[in-house]
């Protein structure tokens, strides 16, 4: 109950510390980038998805913007669209998820996957910062390289089957952990990689997100670790994982520059940080990298 209301009080302190992300310009999209940046939105994370996506188009301009709407208000939308000037809404209830679970951002995966057969496709998280220029970000979109974020877990894509190894040292109850201890079993294991990595910041060369591999994937993962237990959050991030991987040259971000944040992480050399979970709004480095960024978007 402590832990509850504290996160509204945090929530709510950010929101109004941060409400000047609401009158910094617009962003102007590039009609001739093929870049399309995806995101899902829920209402209670405008202020931090403008933050995310304005401080990103600072340093790559997309084609424009397509938001998976988990719960956005007429209003919000309308905010969206002010500030965004190439933005597009698909209703997460109007994704056909097909043999997919559905929810657990599993509708985002498919978005991308739809608009990567034409893009090269960026899934960003509202609870990200861009601090300065991603210089691997912006090589990876001119070498058409896939890239995703790294983890302390997970540097670097190996094979399958030290990625169950490493699973079986774990006795998380989690459907990441099963999954990865389940990929010694996968068919035709001994070809393929894995990167405990994050699908928080992803980025897939056009044509490297086909529905039908992750339909596939999905399906073989689903009898390996059981219906139910695949239908868990976390499953998606898992396929991503496996698609990042298995892409064409792929690149693990280095994590020293595009960490996560907890109270004990040096972001010095930080260009880009996700400020995810329980350990968001500690210490307060999320809402004054916030401020800063708002001060340089306002000048």
């Amino acid at each position: 109950m402590i832990s509850e209301i504290r996160n509204k009080i945090d929530w709510k302190w950010f929101n109004f510390r941060c409400s000047d992300i609401f009158n910094t310009p617009p962003v102007a999209c590039d009609p001739e980038s093929d870049i399309v940046v995806v995101s899902q939105m829920h209402h209670n994370y405008m202020a931090m998805y403008l933050l995310a996506a304005k401080s990103f188009a600072r340093y790559v301009r997309p084609r424009g913007f397509v938001i998976v709407d988990d719960g956005l208000l007429p209003k919000d939308r309308a905010i969206l669209v002010e500030h965004l000037d190439s933005i597009r809404f698909v209703p997460r209830k109007s994704i056909d998820s097909g043999i997919c679970p559905v929810g657990g951002c599993w509708e985002r995966l498919l978005t991308l996957s739809g608009e990567n057969k034409n893009n090269y496709v960026i899934q960003l998280d509202a609870d990200t910062l861009t601090l300065s220029e991603p210089t691997e970000v912006v090589a990876c979109i001119s070498q058409k390289r896939t890239f995703t974020l790294g983890t302390k877990t997970g540097h670097q894509a190996v094979g399958f089957d030290e990625a169950s190894r490493f699973a079986h040292e774990r006795t998380s109850n989690h459907v990441q952990n099963h999954a990865e201890r389940a990929l010694a079993e996968y068919p035709g294991h001994e070809h393929l990689q894995y990167v405990r990595g994050c699908a928080g910041f992803t980025g897939f060369a056009k044509g490297a997100l086909p529905l039908e591999v992750i339909a596939v994937f999905s399906g073989q993962m689903s009898q390996l670790v059981g219906a139910d237990k695949w239908r868990e959050w976390g499953s998606e991030q898992v396929t991503s994982n496996f698609m990042a991987a298995n892409a064409r040259d792929s690149l693990v971000l280095p994590v020293e520059r595009y960490p996560f944040w907890s109270p004990d992480a040096g972001i010095g050399h930080a260009v880009f940080v996700h400020f995810f979970g329980s350990f968001r709004f500690m210490g307060g480095m999320y809402t004054r990298q916030a401020l800063r960024i708002i001060r340089q978007l306002s000048s």
